[in-house]
């Protein structure tokens, strides 16, 4: 295969279910060469997990394969298709490894983390066990962990998002495969911790001459890191090619679709702008988040924090997550609340909703105290603020019809005052489900018969069941696939402007937020660093801290990627950021 290290031809995967043969993927060619970076882009059902599994025998029972799938083992050539699984347990970290999208799920809890990449040692080499961990610090190190010594004893829960996602490319390293397969390996995580990620994964291709096989459905990443990219639609490759050729002049329309829906952010700048204090409030400012004339602005005041700080009690100490917050959410505007992980931004989104009590400072819903309302009282404040979580599948209770899960807000608080019959629910749930763009009949399905993208939109339709005048969104679109993303986001873009609710949207990807805000607020380890217009924030950003957060986010245009690129690693590291070699405080974000 000379340096050819994966050849996959013909490939066809079919899954046997209770109704029937469902094809997943149909006729897939593909190579990745030594040295290469191929990306396999797709939506959600498009097949492109299915051919990275193939790659290392991981299908389940219900899998029927045909075709080959090759792997270069030294002088010999290995068909995983037709290898007995004995022999593919030899393959897999030897010759071929896998970065999978959640390090959680992929780590072992009860396990430390030096004996976790150790054992992946010893499972294919026999040296003393003293010399395999002494290997799992070495590639700790390699892969930016910092104090690997000491973190070689450490578990999985006591890293950040971005730390363990290095443990689990250090456990793929440990045998120095050929091919790496890495499916979607940042999907979960900030744009400073992903760009980490990508600048790790472009010096492993570089120096180690590793294949990788990358799985993803952001553009910007492939962008940043693929030479070639190979497009699945319906289990079928539709266009494959040189990145610059696919991403910057698509053939095929449903590429063109796929790019089309991804959020655009402005050009990053290399400077910042230090322009009119109006604009907003820095680490001594005011906390203001609006523009020159909010003073003048008539609409009333949804949301309004107030010097909020909130504490969290660990190990018999106190962390503050968010220090001193004033922002504010006037009745049909959108703000947009961003940050890395450990910023405190979930944790200040948690205040709104009443769930945490600050230990200084107050919130206000709608002019009154949260803390101090009580019993009915409270209640009845809290009818007005509908919330949309991150992950639908967990906020959706699996055993109740969509349906009964939509209606339990009015079921709870009734309408107007009074209580709803059974065919006021049920009329009220199918407004809802057609507002949201779900199929009538829907509301007598379970949950785990829709889509992500459909879940998500269930999760909407409940947060707007009593007509919230305040809606807090957190992270709702980060696992969706961009095309299913923009879906949901059109559909909350139209229902905000037929209600008129104000939204406090809390999330990490910025080109969502540019995309869908007024305004935007900018959170560094709990302060409040920047605020103020979207455009303006997005244009010409007056804090460091933003100017970082800007130029990590990666574009789909392959030249302008790079001169992005430039520009991030060209600004200075920004004291009070949590890096990805930096855990952030416990307790300090959902």
């Amino acid at each position: 295969m000379s340096d050819v290290v994966l050849r996959i031809r013909g490939l066809d995967v079919t899954f046997t279910t209770g109704s029937g043969d469902v094809p997943a993927v149909r006729g897939v060619d593909l190579e990745v060469g030594r040295g290469r970076v191929v990306a396999l882009v797709g939506e959600s059902g498009s097949g492109k997990s299915v051919t990275s599994l193939s790659v290392l025998g991981l299908l389940p029972s219900t899998a029927r394969v045909t075709g080959s799938v090759e792997l270069a083992d030294g002088g010999a050539v290995r068909d995983v298709v037709s290898t007995p699984e004995e022999r593919l347990v030899d393959l897999r970290g030897r010759v071929v490894s896998m970065v999978f999208q959640e390090p959680m799920t992929a780590l072992n809890p009860t396990m430390t983390l030096g004996d976790q990449i150790a054992e992946a040692v010893l499972n294919h080499e026999r040296v003393p066990r003293a010399v395999a961990r002494e290997r799992a610090v070495e590639l700790l190190r390699s892969v930016g962990i910092p104090e690997p010594e000491r973190r070689a004893g450490q578990y999985p829960h006591e890293l950040s998002g971005g730390q363990r996602q290095r443990v689990v490319i250090a456990i793929a390293l440990a045998c120095e495969p050929q091919l790496i397969v890495a499916d979607e390996p940042t999907t979960a995580l900030d744009v400073t911790v992903q760009a980490g990620i990508l600048d790790l994964l472009r010096e492993l291709v570089a120096q180690r001459g590793t294949a990788l096989l990358l799985v993803t459905h952001n553009m910007g990443v492939v962008a940043d890191l693929a030479d070639e990219v190979a497009v699945m639609s319906g289990g079928r490759i539709v266009e494959h090619g040189p990145v610059e050729q696919v991403l910057l002049a698509p053939e095929h329309e449903y590429t063109r679709a796929l790019l089309d829906a991804v959020p655009a952010v402005p050009p990053a700048s290399t400077t910042t702008h230090h322009g009119s204090s109006d604009r907003g409030a820095g680490p001594t400012g005011d906390g203001s988040t609006g523009g020159g004339d909010e003073a003048d602005d008539p609409r009333e005041v949804v949301l309004d924090l107030r010097g909020v700080s909130l504490d969290y009690r660990v190990q018999g100490r106190h962390v503050r997550a968010v220090e001193r917050l004033d922002l504010t959410v006037r009745a049909g505007e959108m703000l947009g609340l961003v940050g890395e992980s450990g910023s405190g931004k979930s944790t200040a989104g948690r205040a709104c909703l009443g769930l945490l009590t600050p230990s200084e400072g107050e919130v206000l819903l709608l002019g009154t105290s949260v803390a101090r309302a009580r019993g009915r009282a409270r209640r009845r404040l809290l009818a007005d603020v509908g919330v949309v979580f991150q992950d639908p599948g967990g906020s959706l209770d699996p055993r109740r019809l969509v349906g009964e899960s939509i209606a339990e807000p009015l079921a709870i608080h009734g309408r107007d005052g009074r209580r709803l019959t059974a065919a006021e629910k049920r009329a009220r749930v199918r407004e809802l489900l057609d507002a949201v763009r779900l199929p009538a009949g829907a509301e007598r399905r379970y949950p785990h018969e829709f889509s992500g993208g459909q879940r998500q939109r269930i999760g909407l339709a409940r947060a707007l069941a009593l007509r919230p005048r305040l809606l807090v969104a957190d992270e709702p679109t980060s696992a969706l696939d961009v095309s299913v993303q923009a879906e949901v986001l059109q559909v909350l873009r139209d229902l905000h402007a037929e209600l008129g609710f104000g939204c406090l949207f809390i999330s990490h990807d910025l080109g969502v937020v540019h995309e869908l805000t007024d305004r935007v607020a900018v959170l560094r380890a709990g302060r409040l660093v920047e605020s103020g217009p979207t455009p303006e924030v997005f244009r010409a950003p007056r804090e460091p801290y933003t100017a970082e957060l800007l130029a990590s986010v990666p574009t789909p245009d392959p030249a302008a990627q790079r001169e992005r690129r430039a520009a991030r690693q060209a600004l200075a590291p920004v004291p009070g950021a949590v890096a990805s070699g930096a855990a952030p405080a416990p307790g300090a974000a959902l």
